[in-house]
């Protein structure tokens, strides 16, 4: 798996898919991304985060207060994961196996750094709603 694999844009009729390898920077200038959530996130996020911050790093950090998390609090955003299980063989001995998981931002925000690196936890990707990006008031 190379770095460029978690770096994507989709949308469907509901929801905007971002890669979680995107900066910041990168998603205010990319011309894939619709210009409402460009609007969002330049007058709202990147007053307060370096635009070289990468959304994995962002949401892996975020704290539950601030204009950031009120942010993508509105967006109804979800965070896609992938976590590192340890399997138990039947014939004994165990092996590791990485799961997707989706959390909604409180579930992921309430899970202390210390445990996500426990658990190996890496940010695939975020979903936004597009009728919250729609309505989000500018």
């Amino acid at each position: 798996m190379e770095y460029r694999d978690y770096r994507y844009v989709m949308q469907d009729t509901g929801k905007l898919y971002v890669g979680g390898k995107f900066s910041l920077g990168d998603l205010s200038t990319d011309r894939d991304i619709p210009f409402k959530f460009q609007a969002i996130l330049n007058t709202y996020v990147m007053k307060e985060v370096d635009p070289e911050t990468t959304i994995e790093s962002l949401f892996y950090y975020m704290e539950k207060e601030g204009m950031i998390y009120q942010t993508f609090q509105v967006l109804h955003t979800k965070i896609k994961v992938s976590e590192k299980r340890e399997i138990k063989k039947f014939r004994g001995g165990t092996r590791i196996e990485y799961r997707e998981q989706m959390y909604s931002l409180d579930e992921f925000i309430a899970i202390p750094v210390a445990e996500k690196t426990r658990k190996g936890m890496l940010i695939q990707e975020i979903q936004c709603s597009k009728l919250a990006i729609m309505t989000f008031p500018l």
